[in-house]
């Protein structure tokens, strides 16, 4: 496996991580409206984390190298930002 896919993978567990603690952050609104669709909203991320590492380890074994790893980095990147605002802003 390459570098590529080690770090996409990492970051992506870091994004994992941060989206269980957004889902333990909403779990005690998940009565009321709002509190359902941010629990939902938390679920996808979660959902989405798990199958981005599931995809990753599947194509890096497939011996997909640099030319597929690296973009799928700045997704990776992107998607911990997101969640790591989202995470970020429910802790206010």
């Amino acid at each position: 496996m390459g570098i590529y896919w080690q770090i996409n993978i990492l970051i992506v567990l870091i994004e994992l991580s941060l989206a269980l603690l957004l889902l333990k952050n909403y779990i005690g609104m998940k009565n009321t409206r709002l509190g359902k669709r941010l629990f939902a909203l938390s679920l996808v991320f979660v959902a989405q984390s798990v199958l981005a590492i599931a995809f990753y380890i599947h194509w890096a074994r497939m011996g997909l190298g640099k030319a597929v790893a690296e973009p799928l980095l700045l997704l990776s990147l992107s998607g911990l930002l997101g969640v790591g605002l989202l995470y970020w802003i429910s802790r206010m």
